[in-house]
């Protein structure tokens, strides 16, 4: 099927019949004895290829799914996508799609999985949610905050099930943290570190202004056409420019692409990257998924003197949260030990991917923290008599180096056992597995773990701080509206500049 953006009218009756149907207001479509439902994979680079994918091709995960398609606009990719598919059903039954719009205008599938570049992310959602799909969307949700609010209100107009992919949230060691953040363990909540990115190189925290080639002397090697992608619906709605296989590397790629991460027209550098896991989790922590930071503090670090960062400076901005209690800081740090920290008026929890520590009995807000508390967390050498929980271990990591030693599944026992009550109190949602829990809701039309206002209010606050970096200043925030208060935010916009290209997301 060959289609032409311009004449793809979603308005057509078909469009109408799908729009709406199967949605949350009424009811799931029963599945026939035997039946699956159909899913599509958009966008076949390495997170589709080795996490999400397997993971909706694990019965275990995704029993009543049945992966149909695969679409990327590479075409080694598509194709590469669906021998995966065809390879674990032993068959030769998926579909290779090379335009996302021939899966939204299929009746046939139900649920749609996005895992393409973050500019991507808000057109394809809304307009399967249009079409009557459910979603599962990568994190960072959206490229700005204007499509994060269009997002959520389409989950709320269509009645969908969405999902967004804040794996963390269905990780136990986070879970756990959360509650007893949530429980009360260690009091009010004062202060809070989110920490990722590297300030000293090429891989800041913000990301860098536009740039067409990783080096300018290779020009012509990653410049040289490659017929197999259709560069134009790559870009999409990012402005034009010149083919760069560091946007898109050729085939199927073995390494995470953070070119186009870092690319301020198509990323957020690591704030959409790792910020959208630890703010995340600063967010559930202090209770803030419907909610949001009142105020944005520059940061005073040095500007970075690396040419790729633009000279913008690389961590160290704030945000203030309003609590019943009084305000709370959230500061951006650099990656370290622990990727979320929290300070409360009766000790510390922090937690990192296969790491927790929970110090209790003291008040760890009398002193604001600074870089000589910060350092003493990472080797558990601050107020060392009060940790009465802590998991550095070898539980995290990859195949080749990761060996097993069991100890944060030690701590986390002994945390659920001393702290039961507390955890019961904080009465989290519990997700064993992210993919799971998204098909279960699929099934239930229950909401999600992470619906579209959770990824979308996260995804904010990743926005929020790239561009506190971006512009260098500060500015005062409207939470309910998402929007700029109080006159701030002069000479800055929330929405992608331009006619998009006529991808433009409309609800």
């Amino acid at each position: 099927m060959k289609l032409n953006r311009r004449n793809f009218i979603f308005g057509t009756a078909a469009a109408a019949a799908l729009a709406g149907c199967n949605t949350t207001k009424t009811g799931v479509r029963p599945l026939k004895p035997g039946e699956k439902r159909k899913a599509a994979m958009i966008g076949y680079g390495i997170q589709m290829r080795t996490v999400l994918l397997k993971s909706f091709l694990n019965p275990a995960y995704a029993p009543n799914v049945e992966v149909v398609a695969v679409c990327d606009c590479d075409k080694v990719r598509a194709k590469a996508g669906a021998e995966q598919v065809n390879k674990a059903y032993k068959n030769n039954k998926c579909k290779v799609v090379y335009d996302f719009r021939e899966v939204l205008q299929d009746p046939s599938i139900e649920i749609v999985c996005i895992g393409t570049p973050d500019h991507w992310h808000a057109y394809i959602a809304v307009e399967a949610m249009k079409h009557g799909k459910d979603v599962y969307c990568e994190k960072p949700l959206t490229f700005s905050i204007d499509e994060s609010k269009k997002v959520i209100a389409a989950q709320k107009k269509y009645g969908r099930i969405f999902q967004t992919g804040s794996m963390q949230r269905s990780w136990r060691e986070f879970r756990d943290a959360v509650s007893l953040v949530r429980g009360g363990l260690i009091g009010d909540v004062k202060y809070v570190d989110a920490n990722y990115g590297r300030g000293g190189q090429k891989l800041g925290g913000p990301s860098h202004p536009v740039r067409f080639w990783d080096d300018p002397k290779n020009a012509a090697s990653e410049g040289k056409p490659n017929p197999d992608v259709d560069w134009k619906m790559w870009l999409g709605p990012a402005k034009m420019r010149p083919y760069s296989d560091q946007l898109a590397p050729r085939g199927v790629n073995h390494f995470y692409p953070m070119f186009w991460r870092f690319d301020d027209d198509i990323g957020s550098g690591y704030n959409g990257d790792w910020g959208a896991h630890h703010l995340d989790i600063a967010q559930w922590g202090l209770d803030m998924d419907k909610s949001g930071p009142y105020k944005i503090i520059p940061s005073v670090e040095p500007y970075s003197t690396d040419l790729y960062h633009g000279g913008r400076r690389q961590f160290g901005m704030k945000m203030l949260f309003k609590k019943s209690y009084g305000d709370v800081e959230l500061y951006h740090g650099p990656f370290g030990v622990w990727g979320t920290v929290f300070y409360g008026t009766n000790g510390i929890v922090a937690v990192n991917r296969g790491k927790i520590a929970v110090w209790v009995g003291f008040d760890a807000t009398a002193k604001k923290p600074d870089f000589a508390i910060r350092k003493g967390l990472e080797d558990l050498s601050y107020m060392k008599d009060r940790v009465v929980v802590e998991s550095v271990g070898k539980d995290y990591g990859t195949a080749a180096t990761a060996k097993k030693d069991n100890k944060l599944a030690r701590a986390l026992d002994k945390i659920e056992a001393d702290y039961a009550k507390i955890i019961r109190k904080a009465d989290l949602y519990k997700s064993a597995n992210h993919i799971q829990n998204f098909c279960e809701c699929v099934e239930s039309r229950e909401q999600t773990i992470t619906p579209a206002e959770v990824g979308g209010r996260s995804c904010t606050l990743c926005l929020l701080c790239n561009m506190s970096y971006q512009y260098d200043c500060g500015f005062d925030w409207d939470p309910k509206a998402m929007d700029f208060a109080n006159g701030t935010g002069v000479g800055m916009t929330l929405k992608r500049e331009g006619d998009c290209n006529g991808w433009k997301v409309e609800i």
